[in-house]
């Protein structure tokens, strides 16, 4: 889309004139700027936001995937460009500026239990990152697992329906129990329904009919292509990293690597990419050595490996 194009959408957007799909798209790009730490939506200060959006802004130019002008207006345009989108960022941020949001980051080798406003709880597994409000005071209960895993005890509202969102997904419910594995290295997201029912589609999907999960059940969704396939499992097996399980079932080993990384604080290197397409099927308990895992990895799969200095090379 063209600088044209999001001022005339910005310009709707103020004299509330946009269609709701137009409305979504300007929002939920304001979502990632500050999902990617771009935006901090308690900020008022104009000028700090516009130095920070033109930055992005100049990296996509010299990218090429704004529109090419000659260099005199190109300036005149990205100034333009940037004041507006910096008074709709500014206009979004007073106008919830009563929001408080709270990142946590679990480091790796931990896991974490958070108690939301509502009750709710969170369990996160090692190194993921979550983003949730220090009260829910809005029509929705929203929470944004920006990195990892994290299994959800939810409270029912009726009137409120609790949102998790990932970079991929958006899950609704109003109380159950469910596991979303969302690591950004990851080509998947996938959803676990422990008990309750969740509806899970797409992020920025608009009127998309959602899929519909019951427990044991499970859908994984294609980040890079929206694909979402729908299954049933054992979802014990998906939550058993709660009880300090490894259970890996037809897994790639780069993410097998990812979960280890996490688990054991090393980091986890493939001398040829093929290796890492390697599927992988094993129990384990985190109360094994890592050196005993990668002994039945490399065992398995006819692969040699080394350890020094906590890098891990097949």
């Amino acid at each position: 889309m063209e600088e044209k194009d999001i001022k005339n959408l910005l310009d709707l957007y103020f004299k509330g004139e946009c269609t709701p799909d137009e409305k979504q798209y300007l929002e939920s790009m304001f979502d990632q700027l500050s999902m990617e730490g771009e935006f901090d939506e308690n900020t008022i200060d104009t000028a700090a936001v516009m130095h920070r959006l033109k930055g992005k802004i100049d990296r996509q130019i010299r990218k090429g995937r704004l529109v090419t002008l000659p260099v005199m207006l190109r300036v005149a345009a990205v100034v333009l460009f940037i004041s507006s989108v910096a008074a709709f960022f500014y206009y979004k941020s007073t106008r919830f500026s009563t929001v408080q949001y709270v990142i946590t980051t679990v480091p790796r080798g931990q896991k974490m239990k958070l108690t939301l406003s509502d009750g709710s709880t969170v369990v996160l597994n090692a190194g993921s990152k979550i983003r949730y409000p220090k009260t829910f005071n809005q029509k929705t209960r929203n929470v944004t697992l920006l990195n990892g895993e994290a299994f959800f005890d939810v409270k029912h509202d009726d009137e409120k329906p609790f949102v998790v969102e990932t970079p991929g997904t958006q899950t609704q419910v109003l109380g159950t129990t469910f596991n979303v594995q969302a690591y950004q290295e990851f080509k998947e997201v996938k959803v676990t329904v422990v008990s309750g029912k969740v509806a899970v589609k797409e992020a920025g999907a608009g009127e998309q009919k959602p899929v519909l999960l019951l427990p044991d059940e499970q859908v994984i969704v294609n980040t890079a292509t929206g694909y979402q396939a729908k299954k049933h499992v054992n979802a014990n097996e998906s939550t058993g990293w709660m009880q300090g399980k490894f259970i890996f079932r037809n897994e790639t080993l780069i993410n097998v690597a990812l979960i280890l990384q996490n688990s054991y604080n090393v980091k986890i290197e493939f001398n040829k990419e093929t290796t890492k397409e390697i599927r992988f099927t094993a129990n384990f308990s985190s109360t094994d050595s890592l050196e005993k895992i990668l002994f039945a990895i490399a065992k398995a799969n006819g692969l040699t490996y080394s350890i020094k200095d906590k890098i891990v090379r097949f």
